[in-house]
Order: structure tokens, then sequence, then C-alpha cells
């Protein structure tokens, strides 16, 4: 009884040391005497290979067998061999290792006694909270899964497929082939459905730990010991630790399991372990799973656009969500052979354009490329349609718009780039992208960066909700105009085209302001109608409108920008709808300079050195400035920066409202008063005509002020340039080949030449030519040549003078000291043709309108068209014989004082005395002495004037100048004193002064010895002179008494006068007496 007593209590106390023995312990006790592999017979020279394990457990053992390579497994006993299996086996069923899993059990829901007891542990790993139960699942797995055997409803649902894919075959000996696994993950595409879902099964259990994958491990081995050493294996980083390398540095077995991995990813979001720890809440708080399908394989693709949408949609996505995300979006840029729609949609293509190349997104972005070809010509045909849809499903699906990381292309041709411009902007909402998009032309801009950035952007500009800061500022405003369904959230493959753009851009500005878009979504339209501005494949509505047009016109146009720039150059050749996506283009341009590519790139400088205050809120204003600076000297040291401006001048001439501020200020009056006309040429000649009408008639302009304004800056910049005014270039074509050939455009050059042709000019080109200098003398801010060359005389002589008539002012200076000469050339030149036609002197005009009615009228054509200067010389006729209007004669008076002063200013005798001119008389540079006119003078009295009409013309001028001593400077000098003590209360005009001078010298006064020298040979002048001037016939009784009384054989008229009378008396005396007497002897009869 005692001894029993005994063996109890010491049973007891051995039941409580074994109650608080550690588990290992506790597993090792139990298992007892159980023989490891190792104790086996056939198997101990097995243990050479595993020298490094000290336990007496198979599960190390195993661990280190299956980290072998096969060779060296291949070099055991097949006895060995089988034995390993046995063990592998025992191993899974053996519960005692599962003892430390007790308190998670009751939780998991599985049946001890099942076949699949251990795989529903392994399925359930994530629930469980005992961090050594999951480790020892863990390490079972990582054996297990080196045979597909042991998982008994795999071997059910495969077997067929393992057949027919010839993927290996089913033996009960020896270590099963670890390729089976890998074959059917290849041919996933292709395995029945019911063996798709395990097979699903096997790889995301094999996600956790890259050994699981037997396959993967064996392939790259020596890339993960070389690249990834730093994570273990069962961590679960390995694999995106290898997938984030470079493909070049990895060995081709190693791609090709590395893509065999990430098939499967792209078909079952769940086979990534990190994107399935990371995102599960955010899966499960937004319903995806629901939202995307009932089945339970669901693709990446459909989870990635549900958690962008969300995220896009502001809903907030958990950090290391992001993250996954962005390495899953990575991965799909990386390979298109993990798109399954362009491996079968593109296989045309990738044979023709894009064979040979493979991995690190090349292939992707060579399709890319050459979907943007638009030549039917180009090799290989066209592009198929399905397959660019392809493309962009794929550029909607890694949401590449949102973090250009994701491309892994764009990161390595951008990088430099970013480094450098976009150093200090945060990756995600597009930053990086948008500032990449707006530094493209830059000079830090990179080509292969550019060529990278375009082809993205081309799919990203047709997928309105890509990009995502235009997506959340304008999802309202589609809404609320666009008619898009407000759920946006919700709709995982929803598809906002190019047309929602298209509906925004309309109402940027539109008529009705209840219409108008939200600011920020304003901001965004006018930021993404900047970027895409550099391409035509960036706006896909142009792009299709125009396609045709594109072929036509524009075929040879293949560097950026070149495309956009030819429609505008072929605008009116262009079709109905292309025209009018053109036209709203080009509208938005002019009134946003930094929409102009061109202008952007090559002026930026420029505009913040010039035109800054103009860019700040640029309505127009930009260009405006541009085009007003364009002849600075800072503008023209930018060759680029000037033709770029030249260019946009010249398609703003093929519609008036490709001008911001003209359409803005006068689009209601040229609809009024211009009926159809759309080019801006013909609208501004509409406007123009009605303002100069209106100026002409001296009645008020229906055109208002702004609107004028504006006409004024349009009408400036076609006397800049002949280029600028189709009209006038097309009627002077010839003239400007004839007289202009050596002439350069620009700075008003070529009309200035056409100007001094004259009378030369063909009817069309004068017609023209006549046409601007009206305008340019009615308001002289529109003459480019005069406002331009004497801005700094201006300036100087005439600050406070009205522009519009600031000719007057520089007309009365131009003989002052410090006179810019360039400017008085000019000014001369304007005098010479007012004194040639007196439609171009609105002075003179307005002074004798009564009298060029009364007298000149006959002379003019049917169109009261002025031809040669005929009116200017009829109305010096009529003031030789004092028959003007006191107006009308002042004016005429100062027109030939000037030309007295200046022969140069007299076109008739410049032209009728050439000859007399270059060898008798020859004029000293800027002479205004009246020198040159006293030695014509001299030389008609001497006789040496050998040309008939020069004599005639001369003998004019004497005459001219006895009608009124101001029209004789050099006599009016000589008896400036004289005129003053003697005739200073006799009226100016009509000859008086000159006859109060004769008068005094005939009454023996003393006269000035210069005075009287000088008026003794004038009046010798006068008398000469009538001999070689043509008679003019009275018209009436008192142009007769006015040439008798002015005449110098005026006694001469009167002694014939008096004679013919008293003839006339004597002869009436003797017929009275003859008549008397005859009556009177009729009477006596």
């Amino acid at each position: 009884m005692t001894i029993f007593f005994i063996l109890l209590c010491f049973m007891n106390v051995y039941i409580q040391v074994i109650c608080e023995v550690p588990n290992d312990l506790q597993l090792r006790l139990k298992r007892g005497s159980r023989k490891t592999i190792f104790d086996e017979p056939s198997c101990r020279n097995a243990k050479r290979f595993c020298e490094q394990v000290t336990q007496n457990d198979d599960l190390p053992i195993l661990e280190c067998l299956h980290s072998l390579h096969p060779n060296d497994l291949a070099s055991l006993e097949t006895e060995c061999q089988h034995i390993i299996w046995e063990h592998t086996n025992n191993l899974i069923k053996d519960d005692s290792r599962l003892l430390v899993c007790k308190s998670d059990m009751d939780s998991l829901n599985c049946n001890k006694g099942d076949e699949g007891y251990f795989k529903c542990l392994a399925n359930a790993k994530e629930n469980i909270v005992n961090s050594n139960c999951q480790d020892i699942i863990r390490r079972i797995e990582n054996v297990a899964f080196t045979d597909y055997k042991f998982l008994a409803t795999f071997l059910k649902e495969c077997e067929k497929d393992v057949e027919e894919l010839k993927c290996g075959s089913i033996t009960s000996q020896g270590i099963s082939q670890i390729n089976t696994i890998a074959c059917l993950q290849s041919n996933i595409l292709r395995v029945s459905d019911n063996c798709k879902r395990e097979v699903f099964r096997l790889s995301e259990l094999q996600s956790d730990n890259i050994k699981l994958d037997q396959q993967l491990y064996l392939d790259c081995r020596e890339d993960y010991s070389r690249y990834c050493p730093q994570f273990p294996a069962g961590s679960g980083q390995v694999f995106h630790c290898l997938a984030r390398q470079d493909p070049q540095r990895l060995s081709k077995k190693c791609k090709e399991s590395l893509i065999r991995r990430e098939t499967l990813i792209s078909q079952d979001y769940r086979v990534s372990k990190g994107l399935m720890r990371s995102c599960r809440e955010d899966i499960k708080k937004s319903h995806c799973r629901k939202q995307t399908s009932s089945d339970r394989t669901i693709r990446l693709a459909q989870i990635l656009l549900c958690l962008e949408n969300i995220a896009r949609n502001g809903s907030k996505i958990s950090s290391d969500c992001e993250a996954e995300l962005v390495e899953h979006r990575r991965m799909l840029m990386e390979d298109y052979r993990l798109s399954p729609e362009i491996v079968d949609d593109c296989k045309r293509e990738i044979a023709v354009y894009c064979n040979g190349l493979e991995t690190g997104g090349v292939t992707i972005h060579c399709l890319m490329k050459y979907a943007r070809q638009k030549d039917e010509r180009s090799r290989g045909g066209n592009f198929d349609k399905k397959c660019k849809l392809a493309l962009e499903s794929l550029v909607k699906r890694s949401d590449v718009g949102e973090n250009w990381k994701v491309d892994p292309i764009l990161h390595n041709a951008c990088a430099p780039v970013v480094s450098t411009v976009c150093k200090d902007i945060n990756s995600g909402e597009a930053r990086v992208m948008n500032c990449l998009m707006d530094n493209i032309g830059s000079d830090h801009m990179k080509e292969d960066c550019e060529d990278a950035l375009i082809q993205i952007q081309y799919f990203i500009s047709r997928r309105f909700e890509l990009d995502p800061q235009l997506y959340k500022a304008c999802r309202s405003d589609a809404s609320r105009l666009c008619k898009v369904t407000t759920n946006w959230e919700n709709e995982v493959d929803s598809n906002y085209g190019p047309d929602v753009l298209s509906c925004l851009y309309r109402y940027i500005d539109p008529d009705d302001k209840d219409m108008r878009l939200e600011k920020s979504c304003l901001q965004n339209v006018r930021r993404i109608m900047r970027q895409r501005a550099v391409s035509v494949d960036l706006e896909p509505t142009i792009e299709e409108s125009c396609l045709t047009d594109l072929g036509t016109f524009c075929h040879d146009k293949v560097k950026k920008g070149e495309e956009m720039q030819c429609l505008q150059d072929n605008y009116s050749n262009l079709d109905e709808d292309c025209q009018k996506k053109i036209r709203m283009f080009t509208e938005y341009q002019a009134e946003h300079a930094d929409t102009n590519p061109y202008i952007s790139k090559f002026c930026s400088k420029i505009i913040d050195t010039v035109c800054n205050q103009e860019a700040r809120n640029d309505e127009g204003d930009v260009m405006e400035c541009l085009i007003s600076h364009k002849n600075d000297p800072v503008v023209r040291g930018n060759p680029a920066c000037r033709a770029s401006i030249e260019h946009f001048q010249i398609i703003s001439l093929k519609d008036y409202r490709f001008s911001y501020k003209f359409k803005a200020a006068c689009k209601p009056y040229a609809m009024r008063f211009c009926g159809k006309a759309q080019s801006k040429n013909d609208v501004v000649r509409c406007l123009s005509e009605q303002v100069l009408n209106a100026t002409v008639n001296g009645i008020k302009s229906q055109i208002p002020r702004d609107c004028k304004q504006q006409l004024k800056a349009q009408l400036f910049q076609q006397r800049e340039n002949i280029e600028y005014d189709p009209v006038l270039k097309h009627a002077c074509l010839v003239d400007i080949k004839k007289y202009c050939s050596q002439v350069t455009s620009g700075n008003a050059q070529v009309l200035e030449c056409l100007q001094l042709a004259g009378n030369k000019l063909t009817d069309d080109c004068e017609r023209e030519v006549f046409r601007v200098k009206k305008q340019e003398v009615y308001d002289n801010t529109l003459d480019y040549a005069l406002i331009t060359k004497c801005s700094g005389t201006i300036d100087q002589f005439c600050q406070h003078y009205d522009k519009e008539n600031v000719f007057d002012c520089l007309r009365k200076n131009k003989d002052e000291k410090g006179f810019d000469k360039k400017c008085r050339s000019i000014v001369m030149h304007r005098i010479v043709e007012q004194n040639s036609n007196y439609q171009l002197n609105p002075s003179l005009q307005q002074s004798c309108n009564l009298d060029i009615n009364k007298f000149c009228k006959s002379l003019l054509t049917s169109r009261n068209k002025e031809t040669n200067g005929v009116v200017i010389k009829c109305l010096k006729e009529q003031f030789k014989l004092s028959r003007l209007t006191n107006k009308c004669e002042i004016e005429m008076s100062a027109i030939l004082k000037e030309q007295a002063l200046n022969i140069d200013l007299n076109p008739l005798i410049r032209t009728v005395c050439a000859n007399e001119l270059s060898t008798i008389c020859k004029t000293k540079e800027e002479e205004d002495t009246g020198d040159t006119e006293e030695c014509l003078k001299e030389a008609l009295l001497s006789s040496r004037i050998q040309t008939p009409e020069c004599k005639v013309e001369v003998a004019n001028m004497i005459e001219e100048s006895q009608a009124d001593i101001q029209v004789d400077p050099l006599l009016q000098s000589a008896c400036a004193l004289d005129l003053l003590s003697f005739c200073s209360d006799i009226p100016q005009g009509n000859g008086r002064h000159i006859n109060c001078l004769k008068t005094i010298l005939d009454s023996n006064k003393r006269l000035s010895p210069k005075c009287k020298n000088m008026l003794k040979k004038r009046l010798e002048m006068y008398k000469n002179a009538a001999q070689f001037a043509p008679p003019v016939p009275p018209e009436d009784l008192q142009q007769l008494y006015s040439q008798v009384v002015t005449s110098p054989s005026k006694q001469y008229f009167f002694l014939i006068t008096l004679m013919i009378l008293g003839s006339i008396f004597i002869g009436g005396i003797l017929c009275g007496k003859m008549n008397k007497r005859k009556y009177m002897l009729l009477k006596s009869k």
C-alpha cells in the first residue's frame, strides 16, 4: 500500500513537471522516440546537405531538404526520396504540432477529422491571433507545398487539365514534379474554371513565402541572394523586391517565373498577399468585391479601378494600401503580357511594330507610339481600333495619370527632369505629371521624357476621369451641364470620353452667366487646354473631326505642334466640322497666349519682361502686347519668338474671331454691318469704311470707341506688313515684283515702296494703296511708318498733340532744329502725297470744298477720283486769278509757300522740270531756302529752260506768287520791314501787298534797297512770265475784269478799250446825223 502511494505521488509530480515544460519540449516528449528522416538508414547520407540542422525533428530537416537544388535531391537514393515523401505526408497529419493553436481552433471552423483539415487551417491563418500558431502553420506550408498530392481537392479538380496541358504526371513514388503547378499557372487562361479556382487557392497560399513557389524560388535563387537578401523568405516581400528590379539585371528564368506570378495576380488580386493584407479593410469598406463580381476570382484590374474611383471621389485610403496600388499598377505597365486584352487584340501590332520587345514597358510604349499614327500608308497598315482600346483600358487600370512612377519607361526617362524642375512637388493627384506637361518645350525637358509623356497623355486625354484634378474639380459641372450621371463613384467601368471635356470647353465663356463653370473647374479646363495644345493627338475631338484633313494637308507634318499649326494654316480649306473645332481652339488660343505652344516655348522670357502685367489676367492682352512690341530690340533679338508672333498674326486674318479683343469689342457691329463676312480682313475693311465715311462726312460714327480702338490696332498691324492685308497684297502682286522686289517685308517698307511708285501702279493696286492713304490721313495713328519712325520726334515736339492729327504738328515743326532726319523724310513724303491729290489733304478738302465744286468738279472722273493732281492745279489757277474764297485762298497760300521753300514738295515741277533740276538748278539735300525755285525763275527769264512744259509751270509759279506775296517767301523776307511800314493796314491776298509795294516804288518813297531790288526783279518776272503762261479764258465779266486789273498790261487794255468805245461813239454820231438828214428829207417830201 505504501509502495502504491509512493508511485502515485511520483506520477503526480511527473505530470506537474510535464505541464510546466515549454510547448516545444512537450511536443518532443510526446513524439517520444519517433524516427526522423536522418534516422532512416537509406537517408543517413542526406544529412551531409543539412549539417546546420541540429534539432531531432522532421520539420527543420524537411525545410532544409526542400530548399535544395533539384540536382542535389536527384542524387539521393530512391528509397530515401520515398521516405522523405512519407515523412512529409505524416508531418501534415501530426496534430501534436498544432497544440499551440488550441486557443484559435474554436473560431476557425476547421474540423479535425476532415481530409482537408490542414488546408482549412492554412486558408484561415490570417485570422489566427497566436503568432506561434501562425509560424508553425507557415513552416508546414513550406514543406507541404512542394507536392500538390497532399492537396486532395487540387488533385481531383486538375487531373484532366494536367493531362491536356501536358504539365506532368502523377506518381506515388518520390518527390513530385514541382513544375506541374507552375505549368498550370503559366497556362491559367486555358485552365478549366474548377481547376482555375484550385490553382488560385494554391497561388494565394504561395504568396507569403517564395519557397512555397518552388519553381520561382529555384529560378530566382541567385537573383534573390544578389538583390533581395535583406528580406527573409517568409516575409512576403521577396517577390515585390524582385519585381522592382531592372528586368535587364535578372536572369531569363527568373523573369519568366516573375511573369507567371504577375499574370496570376492580374487574374486574381488575392494572389498578391501584400495587396490583400494592406487593402483588406479598404476593399471591405468600399464594397469593391460586391461591385466587381460575384465570382470568387476577381481580376486585379477590377479591384484597382474600384479603389482608384473611391480615392478619386474623395474617400480616404490607407497609406499602405496606396503604396500597394502603386506597386501593382506599375506591374501592369511593365509587361503587356499581364493584360490578356493586349495579348489578344494587339497580336498583329506587336508582330509588325514591336517584335522582340518584351519587359520594362517597352512593348507598351511601342504600341502607344504607333497607336498615334494617322497616316494610312504607315508600315503595316492601320492600327487596329481594338488594340487601341486595349491600351486605353490599360492606362485606365494602371491610372498612370495619377502617379508618374507607375510607368517604368516614363519614370526612367523623366527622373532627371523631375529632379530639376519638379523636385518640390509631391507625387499623387497628377501633380508631377502636370509639372512635366507644363515644362514641355522648356530647356530642361528631355526628348525621351517628352515622347513618353505625350504617348501617355494621348490616352489620358481620351478619358475625362483619368486626370484626377480635372475629374475632382469638374464632377459637378459635368453632371450639371453635360448630362453625365452623378453616381460616378459606383460605376467602376464608367467611360467618360472626350465628349465631356468638349462639352466643358463650350461653357468657358457662355452667354448665359448661370451656365458658367465653377472657378476650380474653369482653372483646370484652362490648364488642360494649355497643356494639350502641344499636339493635335491630345485633342481627341479635333483629331477625330480632322482626320481626313490631316491626311490631306498635314501628312508630312511630324514634329510636335506642326499638325495643329498646319490645320490653322489651311483653315479656309477644312471640312466644316473640322473647321468648327479649329475655330473654337484658335479662338481660345487668341484669348490665352499660354495655350499657344510656340508662344509659350519661345516667348516666355519676353512675356515675363515686357508683358508681365498682361500675363497676370490674360484675356487677349498678352498677344496684343507681344504684337505691339514685336519690333522692339528685345523681340528682334529672339527670331523664333518674333516668327511665332507673326505666324499668329497671319492665322488671325482667317477669321475675325481669332483676335479675342477685336472679337469681344466688334462682334455685334460685324454682324450688323458686314453681313456674312468671316475673314478678319473683310470685317476690318467693312467696319473701317463705316468709320471713315462718318469722319469724312462729319457725322458721328455708329461704331463705338472700344471697337474703333481695336480697328485701329488691326489696321496698324496691316500697315506694318503687307502679308497682313491679303486684298492689298493680291491687288499689288505685279507691282511688288516690278518696283519692290528688293524690299523686305516688315516695318511698312513694301507699302512705302508702293506709295513712292505713285501713278506707275496698276489700277487695282493704285486703288488699294489710295484706300490705305486715305485712312491714314484721317487718322494718323494708322500710319505705321510715321508713328514708328517719328515716335521720338512726336514726344519732343508734339507731346500734347492729338495723335490722330499729329501729322499737322510734325508738318509745322519739320524745319525746326533737332527734328529727326528719318522722321522728316516721312513727313516730306506725306506732304508730296497731299500735294498730289486733294483727297489726301483733309484740311484742303474742308477749306476748299465750295471752290472745288464751283471751279474743278468737271475735272474729276465719274467716281469723283482725282487723276494727276488736276484739282490742285485747278485751284492754283483760280488762286492766280484771285477767285478763291478766303478760307481756300489761305490754305492754297500755305501750300504754295511750302512748295516755294522746298521744290521737292511740288510734284508737278519735279516731274516736268526734271532735266533742269538735274543740270541748271541742282538742289542741296534738305534745302528749304527757296533758292531752287528762284533759280528756275531766273533760268526762265534768261531763256535757259528748254523743256516747254517746264517753262509753262515756272511761269505759272511766278504768276501765283504775284497773287500773294506769302507765296514768294524771298520777296516777303526782303520786304518784311517795308510791308510793316507802308502796307500794314492792307489785308493779305489778291495781290494787294505787291500792288502796295509797287505804288510805293512809283511814288518815289524810300523802300529798303534789298526790297527795292527784289521788287524790280519780280515786276520784270511778272511781265515776262505772261509770255509763257497759257491764257485762261474768263468765264464771266467778273473774271474778265479781274484778269485785266491784275494784268501787267492793263494800261494797254484800257487804251484799246477807250479806242473801241471812242470809235463806237463817233460811228454813232455819224450814223445819227445821216439818219437825221434822211429823216428830214423824207419829211420835206
